[in-house]
């Protein structure tokens, strides 16, 4: 492999006045950088990046860690963010496991977006500083290098209750993923404080446990058909994809949606609005999620200390299945 020292010796140079030309320094005359940009070429050499990054202690790269990033809702948030950085002159790695995130302790990145909770809030703290800001989609930290940017889960909540309250239910059941979600945990707390505030109770038989899958969402409403004689008019889901699942196995069991059990969904992927029949949900604008969280991550890198976080809109779509 070529080495800086080789095209030194072809310029007939000093290695250092070599390092300066590759590196556009003005300190030589445009001659000698001629010279050394010439042999270059010549030799086909190319220099190391890591080592130039390694002593501007900057990688020119931004970290996305996901916890996964299958099913439709990750497409658009990972185009805002990606579109974003590149627009600035950054690359962006995508990490996605629940192992120990090397590069995150390493520092293989300038900046991380953060939406992976295998992640712990201990390990983001103990990382999180000048040289590595931090912006967290799904948890909420008090430290002056992680800013939050969450989704206005519990507005989009109180929006469905409304919706199914003007329409005479009541008893109202709700769908929802591990607890380890910060979603859909806010989005739970969110339906349950909409219910109280209209005076209605929610009964922890009717919570439904999946996995945010479509076919999770199917297998957990067969299950709690079967074992219950009686369930609620109507059943909100954390997402899309468990609410398309469960309308299947209503409609498996000859009910009808929405005669029967009303359905609405979180989130409006694209399938929702094709769905048979079409899912009543919360449209969360999740490019510009992706957009919002990098430019907020853009903003402190250049240590700007006026940064103002706008909340990302939402909008309630009323369909056929409530």
């Amino acid at each position: 492999m070529t080495t800086l020292k080789d095209v030194a010796e072809k310029a007939k140079v000093s290695v250092s006045t070599a390092s300066y030309a590759i590196n556009g320094s003005k300190l030589i005359s445009e001659a000698t950088s001629n010279k050394v940009l010439l042999a270059a070429r010549e030799l086909n050499y190319h220099p190391n990046g890591s080592a130039k990054n390694l002593k501007k202690n900057k990688t020119e790269i931004i970290g996305l860690f996901l916890s996964g990033f299958t099913g439709p809702f990750f497409n658009e948030l990972l185009e805002g963010i990606q579109n974003t950085v590149i627009q600035n002159g950054y690359e962006m790695m995508v990490c996605a496991s629940n192992d120990k995130h090397r590069l995150l302790k390493e520092r293989h990145v300038d900046g991380a977006i953060i939406l992976n909770y295998h992640i712990t809030d201990e390990l983001l703290e103990n990382l999180a500083g000048e040289r590595m800001p931090m912006v967290v989609l799904d948890r909420e930290l008090e430290n002056p290098y992680i800013k939050k940017m969450l989704l206005p889960n519990k507005i989009g909540m109180e929006q469905v209750v409304e919706h199914l309250v003007d329409k005479g239910h009541v008893r109202i059941g709700f769908i929802v993923g591990s607890e380890e979600s910060f979603d859909g945990e806010k989005r739970l707390s969110g339906f349950k404080e909409s219910l109280s505030k209209r005076g209605l109770s929610f009964s922890e038989n009717d919570l439904i446990r999946a996995d945010f899958t479509e076919v999770s969402g199917m297998y957990a409403m067969h299950t709690y058909l079967r074992e219950n004689d009686s369930y609620p008019t109507a059943f909100v889901s954390a997402n899309d994809e468990m609410a398309m699942g469960a309308i299947k196995s209503i409609q498996y069991r000859r009910l009808s949606v929405p005669e029967d059990i009303a359905v609405v969904g979180f989130d409006d992927i694209q399938l929702s609005q094709y769905f048979q029949p079409p899912l009543t949900t919360v449209n969360v604008l999740k490019k510009e999620w992706g957009i919002r969280a990098a430019k907020l991550l853009l903003q402190m890198l250049d240590k700007e200390s006026d940064i103002e976080i706008d909340e990302i809109p939402i909008e309630f779509k009323p369909r056929q299945s409530s």
